[in-house]
């Protein structure tokens, strides 16, 4: 080999910026641990130009390291057209809610990452009912005849039925607006009883009787004499039955413009809700002020004296403005089962280390917007004070469960409270008057969600509500300073055991789960403070271990433990609650079954719940694996702790990894193997269970649009295991040396700085072991190659712009297509970072070939590790 001349690097040529305090110079040799780039780095990566597919794919071929066929823009394998960042960019806004200005934070400290899923699973109801299938002894029924007034005897003149004297005969007008005007009160209501009993009616009566009922409403509203309020309401009793949803409402209009109370307001509230239970009578409230009314007659009732009047009334209420909730549900499941399916099916994702699990939820402003008649009535339902009367309600029913157990009537009218600012929040998204309501009700259900304990039908529906409010950004805000209070709602709600967990016990764990893994996705404090909080703490350990106990057959088990696991990946993303909880008991059990028996139903048969199951399981372990890198096992470690499992999560990872055939799956696998094999106990137990000839298995077969992450992603791991000394002759055998050396040239060729870097990482960690090296110079091939490679990619010259004027119209194209000055700033950094590297790598090479020279004749001893430090990734 000749003599090679050192190139300097552009970061040898330009001034140079000091480097963070927190980040290790790659060309500091003489300092010990060091490290690979971090994720935000590797991110950068997608960000660059593309090129056509390399030469070096058919050299993979020759040495039947990859599958034949070259790589297009589908995607199947080895390093070919990789998408322009324009297009990546595109969906990483649209995937992580960028594009909609939803906040989400990307990137943890420390080289931990968020963990995110779907919606919580909704029951869907076939109509509008009150309270769905359970119907429960006490509660008032969905479907209600207004007969049982006629037997009332009224006390008072404000009572519904109507007074025994009906006042002298007057003649009749005939049916004309004018002359409604000039009639008496009197004749009104004559007119009014004539149709008393009526059912079944044409449209002509129907106009005829909301003429006589506008009227009328329209004097009561100018305040007629109070001592007409009782005749008025005999007149009205006759018209309750009538099958006209107009003639109902313009009924309860002229009630409830008469301030009524007690039985009267409940048998107003009843009327409106028996039009509201209709989806096609939804047009009619927008015609007139009843809901306003309806707010105005709430506002004199109590919901612990007046009970059923707000039953129906905030019934009604959820009904109008949640018909197109379930939609939404719907599409945001929808539109999270689509996006993780595309991974596995050869679309490569765009920022693989900022990619999902990594965002706290999936942003509504992606799904269908809601219907406008919808929006339209909350608005009038805020603008009125709904939601104000509705915590004032709230407050009043907490205090009373405070002193005593809510039952009954009360109870149900939190049920029905609970779902109609459920309803709201699910299109308070556009109006900020109303989630600012909303965010003053957070604390106020929370105390509502505690009262209701033992009561799975109601705070089933409290939580849902709060766990939908926990989506908001203002509403989070608030709800995480009561972090711990709401992890606390996990103990009783599973005190019987995880043998007795019932579909509606499940639906509340997995909204307890949901709502706790969006606070902690966004708050810091929130997750220091469930983790310093040992009843919190206890309850989701014993919920996790009962749940993990029963056969995972029910989609709605599976469902609360993905929003649980979450809860614990999301709070390791803290570093030292991510450390402590490497030694709380039974964690590293819980979550080593679940790998094991997740992997194992998978293998038989392929179920998205299960693979959300094992990625948010494998998004826990890649939390914690990061913080056990210097984690000293130092006895005596609690039972069942991450720590005390160091080996067998080794194992089973090499295991699952064997038997993976999912791509992303393979991508989520190595990356926890990544921040696991920073860890010296658990590289010797990787590979001791196979994990080298896996890992150089993962980058010689082609993986469907998960390529180029499952390779950087397998050589990060490489370069961990290659700093033991051990592994080093194994990887040799496996033509590990002839790999690496491929990898490096596709990744120079398509001038991927940061997949050249890591490359030349893992050579470095190979050459350190002086038999290795002697042997590699002694073939002469492939060192000669990598040596020319990076001389020729060191020399500044060959990048710079405008000096080959050839490819002046493809960079055009480029500029076109994907180059912006961001992406250039961060073309240039990757490759000065390449530089300071490959330098280093080239000089080693230099120095290793020297040395052979010199010991031709002389046999030199084993020199493994001398002078030199190994280099270990610092997270994937």
């Amino acid at each position: 080999m000749s003599l090679l001349l050192r190139r300097r690097s552009r970061s040898e040529t330009r001034p140079q910026e000091a480097p963070p305090a927190d980040k290790t110079k790659l060309a500091e040799s003489e300092k010990p641990g060091r490290q690979l780039h971090s994720q935000q780095q590797q991110a950068k990566t997608h960000q660059m130009r593309h090129h056509p597919p390399h030469a070096s794919e058919q050299s993979l071929n020759k040495l039947g390291l990859a599958s034949s066929g070259s790589i297009g823009s589908s995607g199947s394998g080895g390093m070919g057209r990789r998408k322009t960042s324009a297009e990546l960019i595109s969906e990483a806004k649209m995937f992580l809610g960028e594009s909609v200005g939803v906040p989400v934070p990307l990137m943890a400290t420390g080289g931990a990452r968020l963990v995110s899923t779907r919606r919580p699973i909704t029951p869907r109801e076939s109509g509008r009912v009150l309270y769905g299938k359970v119907a429960l002894a006490g509660r008032p029924p969905s479907a209600f005849s207004m007969r049982y007034l006629q037997n009332e005897k009224p006390s008072t003149p404000r009572q519904l039925p109507a007074l025994s004297g009906s006042g002298p005969a007057t003649p009749m007008p005939t049916r004309n607006g004018a002359l409604l005007c000039q009639s008496s009160t009197e004749t009104l209501i004559e007119l009014l009883k004539q149709h008393s009993g009526l059912k079944d009616c044409s449209d002509e009566t129907v106009q005829h009787i909301n003429a006589i009922l506008q009227e009328l409403y329209v004097r009561v509203r100018k305040q007629e004499r109070s001592f007409k309020r009782g005749f008025i309401l005999g007149g009205l009793y006759g018209l309750v039955e009538c099958s006209s949803p107009r003639v109902l409402l313009a009924v309860a209009r002229v009630v409830l413009a008469l301030r009524v109370t007690g039985s009267n307001l409940t048998g107003a509230c009843k009327l409106i809700f028996k039009v509201a239970r209709h989806e096609q009578h939804d047009a009619l409230f927008h015609e007139h002020d009843v809901l306003e009314l309806l707010i105005d007659g709430l506002g004199h009732a109590s919901p612990l004296d007046e009970p059923e009047a707000c039953i129906y009334a905030y019934g009604c209420i959820r009904f109008l403005t949640a018909s197109s909730a379930q939609e939404r549900d719907d599409a945001l499941n929808r539109n999270w089962i689509g996006l993780e399916s595309s991974s596995g099916e050869g679309q490569a994702l765009p920022i693989p280390a900022l990619m999902p699990p990594a965002l706290s939820a999936i942003s509504p402003s992606l799904c269908p917007r809601k219907l406008t008649g919808q929006q339209t009535l909350v608005a009038r339902l805020a603008r009125h004070g709904a939601v104000e009367l509705m915590i004032l309600h709230l407050q009043m029913l907490n205090e009373a469960g405070a002193t005593k157990r809510l039952q009954g009537p009360p109870l149900h009218t939190l049920y029905q409270l609970s779902a109609a600012m459920r309803a709201l929040a699910d299109v308070s998204q556009q109006q900020q008057r109303l989630q600012l309501q909303l965010q003053l009700a957070c604390p106020h259900l929370i105390r509502a969600a505690e009262v209701s304990m033992g009561e799975l039908e109601v705070q089933a529906n409290v939580v849902r509500t709060l766990s939908v409010l926990s989506e908001d950004s203002d509403c989070c805000e608030t709800l995480h300073n009561y972090a711990a209070r709401i992890g606390q709602l996990l103990g009783p709600s599973c005190a019987g055991g995880g043998g007795q967990c019932s579909e509606r016990l499940l639906a509340v764990l997995s909204r307890l789960g949901y709502m706790l893994g969006n606070i902690l996705a966004k708050h810091e404090s929130a997750r220091i403070q469930y983790f310093h909080n040992d009843v919190a703490m206890e309850y989701l350990l014993n919920v996790l271990e009962q749940l993990n106990e029963r056969s995972p057959t029910s989609v709605a088990l599976l469902d609360a433990q993905i929003k649980l696991i979450r809860v614990v990946a999301n709070m390791s993303v803290n570093p030292e609650v991510g450390a402590g909880l490497g030694n709380v008991r039974s964690l590293g059990a819980v979550l080593l079954q679940l790998l094991s028996k997740t992997s194992g139903e998978l293998a038989k048969k392929k179920s998205p719940e299960q693979q959300e199951l094992l990625h948010a399981t494998l998004g826990a372990l890649h939390n914690l694996c990061f913080y056990q890198d210097k984690q000293a096992a130092v006895p005596p470690l609690a039972e069942g702790s991450l720590q005390s499992l160091i080996d067998d999560l080794s194992a089973s990872l090499a295991k699952v990894l064997g038997s993976c055939q999912t791509a992303v799956t393979k991508v989520e696998l190595a990356r926890v193997l990544g921040n696991l094999t920073r860890n010296e106990r658990a590289r010797r137990c990787f590979c001791a269970a196979g994990g080298l000839p896996l890992m150089v298995q993962q980058l010689t077969k082609q993986a469907a649009g998960q390529d180029y992450e499952l390779r950087t992603c397998a050589i990060g791991v490489l370069v961990n295991l290659l700093g033991d000394g051990e592994q080093r002759g194994p990887f040799l055998q496996l033509r590990g040396a002839e790999l690496l050396s491929l990898l490096l040239r596709g990744s120079l060729e398509q001038e991927d700085w940061f997949l050249a870097n890591i490359v030349c990482q893992a050579l470095w960690n190979l050459l350190i072991d002086g038999q290795c090296a002697a042997n590699l110079c002694q073939s002469g091939n492939i060192l000669d190659e990598v040596s020319d490679l990076l001389a020729d990619y060191l020399d500044e010259e060959r990048l710079l712009p405008g000096d080959n004027d050839d490819d002046e119209p493809e960079r055009e194209q480029e500029n076109v297509e994907c180059e912006t000055e961001t992406d250039a700033e961060a073309h240039d950094a990757l490759w000065e970072d390449f530089a300071l590297v490959a330098t280093d790598l080239l000089e080693r090479i230099q120095n290793n070939f020297d040395r052979q020279q010199q010991s031709q004749t002389v046999v030199q001893p084993h020199a493994d590790n001398e002078d030199d430090n190994d280099v270990f990734i610092e997270e994937m």
